[in-house]
């Protein structure tokens, strides 16, 4: 009998035992490989492949420090918030390091070298009994690896805490940075200009670029080649027309692996007035050997467009503006990571654009109007107010494309061109431009790029005329270009517009007067169904309960 107990006691330990570690096992696995649902369009609360391919490609610990005051609430639940999206990068990589520090338990010199870290208190508004007080606290997180840290100083939320978590671990990461090169020369958009936007550009690229970009200037007037440091050349609203050997050094750039991003206006504007002229930047041919025919035409939608604010000098005015494309997310492609997550953008004063049949690249057009899209063409009076010629020929226009694959030089069986000079102040020279100089003669001509990528829009009008979404596009752009697909889902979950539909007027009174009546009226109807079904019942119970 002792033994069978004895038996039966092990059995039972061991089952114990068994039924712990499956436990444990389960617990471990689902640690590392486990599903979520999330029901939100863009996917917003589940960590993006982006994130997922950097952390998961580390080689070798990236260290992920958390500066926080654990008071009060307000950032004590940040705290939480932050730990939630820690914990999702945990479950991805086993090279991250997270570490959580509380700067109050240390010592005033511990202090001192967080600051030169970049790492300190920062106000905040903190209302108790009844009245609003300062409280300086901690928010911020280091990211270091093999000697580099990057600091974000002051987390305030975690919307967009994952691109900047992301974007700090990338370039902390990254062993060599990329360059990224405007074209100077022809009146282009200056990227070194001291205006509010520019500088608002260059925050964003220096922010959202996560140190991977080198910014410089590109200058072709010496027939030399593009410098093979820059990895991007940016066209960006030339007003000049580009030289032949200007054209070549591009077209020879792109030739050696380059990318390459164009933007280009279709018309010129006088000054200080809205009447446009076409404009010819040369760069006509050349695009449309790579596979893009630019329409020469100024695009209207006479569905979607934004609204412009001007005014006469004594009062000021806002109307609907035709001549500014508005997109909305239908109209952007979904298979091209550039505009596969955007919600909305407004080109201003673009052209239309054709994607051709070229063999070996593959075209795809980024950014359309609606079907009511109107051309415009000749001698353009923008003013708005002004009469706008009635609709005919309406369709949808391609207003931005990309070029993915193996290119054709446009200079195949041609001469390298000759350097082209400005004429001669003092008149001595007639002769603007030289014959081809030894550098020309002995350049060779590659024929045939390996791939690569050209984006080409209607406007360089998303610069000049910047706003949120002009420039989330832009930069898409540079970073599909540049980098692929790394950091672009991720931003892309900050941007949402989710306009209200429009609606009959008879509508709107059905949904107004069904809320205030309809649904008292529906939870009556519903008790009194149910009231008069349990009456019934008691009624059976009562008649055949008795005969039982």
């Amino acid at each position: 009998m002792a033994d069978k107990r004895l038996r039966y006691g092990a059995n039972t330990l061991a089952f114990i035992v068994l039924i712990f570690a499956i436990l444990v096992m389960i617990n471990y696995l689902s640690s590392r490989r486990f599903v979520r649902m999330d029901l939100t369009e863009d996917k917003r609360y589940t960590v993006s492949k982006s994130t997922k391919n950097v952390i998961k490609n580390l080689d070798d610990i990236v260290t992920i420090t958390v500066f926080f005051s654990t008071e009060p609430a307000t950032v004590a639940q940040t705290l939480q918030e932050v730990r939630d999206v820690l914990d999702e990068y945990n479950a991805f990589s086993r090279r991250l390091q997270i570490d959580y520090v509380n700067p109050a338990d240390m010592e005033e010199g511990e202090k001192q070298e967080l600051r030169f870290r970049g790492i300190m208190e920062g106000p905040i508004n903190v209302f108790e009994k009844d009245k609003a007080v300062i409280a300086n606290v901690y928010r911020a997180i280091a990211v270091g690896y093999s000697g580099k840290e990057e600091v974000l100083p002051v987390v305030q939320s975690t919307s967009n805490l994952e691109y900047e978590l992301t974007s700090a671990i990338v370039k902390v990461t990254t062993k060599e940075a990329k360059t990224i090169g405007f074209l100077t020369g022809h009146d282009e958009y200056d990227i070194n200009a001291q205006t509010q936007a520019n500088q608002q550009l260059r925050q964003l690229l220096d922010k959202n670029a996560a140190g991977q970009y080198n910014i410089t200037t590109v200058d072709l007037h010496a027939g030399e080649p593009v410098d093979p440091s820059v990895t991007t050349l940016v066209v960006a609203a030339p007003k000049q027309a580009l030289t032949e050997r200007e054209k070549y050094e591009i077209d020879q750039f792109i030739m050696r692996g380059g990318r390459a991003l164009f933007l280009i206006d279709p018309i010129a504007m006088q000054p200080q007035s809205l009447q446009g002229t076409p404009l010819a930047t040369g760069l006509n041919d050349l695009l449309e050997h790579y596979g893009v025919k630019l329409g020469n035409n100024v695009i209207g939608d006479r569905r979607l467009h934004d609204s412009v604010q001007f005014g006469d000098g004594r009062m000021t005015f806002i109307q609907p503006y035709i001549y500014f494309v508005k997109i909305h997310r239908s109209n952007f492609s979904q298979e091209n990571a550039i505009t596969s997550q955007l919600e909305q953008l407004t080109l201003p004063w673009t052209s239309s654009l054709e994607t051709l049949a070229i063999e070996g690249v593959n075209a795809t057009p980024l950014v359309k109007t609606t079907e009511f899209g109107q051309s415009f063409q000749g001698v353009y009076n923008l003013m708005p107010g002004t009469p706008i010629p009635p609709p005919t020929d309406l369709q949808v226009y391609t207003v931005a494309a990309a070029l993915e694959g193996k290119f054709k030089s446009f200079y195949t069986n041609k001469e390298v061109p000759s350097i082209e000079h400005a004429e001669d102040p003092e008149g001595e020279n007639d002769e603007h431009t030289h014959p081809p100089t030894e550098d020309a003669e002995d350049r060779t001509t590659i024929t045939e790029s390996a791939d690569t990528q050209i984006v080409v829009v209607g406007t360089g009008g998303i610069l000049t005329q910047l706003n949120p979404h002009g420039a989330q596009f832009f930069l898409n752009c540079i970073d599909w270009l540049t980098l692929g697909d790394t950091l672009i889902g991720i931003r892309s979950h900050s941007i949402t517009s989710r306009p209200l539909i429009e609606v009959s007027g008879l509508t709107k009174n059905f949904i107004k007067y069904f809320c205030i009546i309809g649904m008292p009226l529906l939870v009556v109807i519903i008790g009194l169904i149910r009231y008069l079904l349990k009456r019934r019942v008691q009624r059976l119970v009562g008649t055949y309960g008795s005969r039982i």
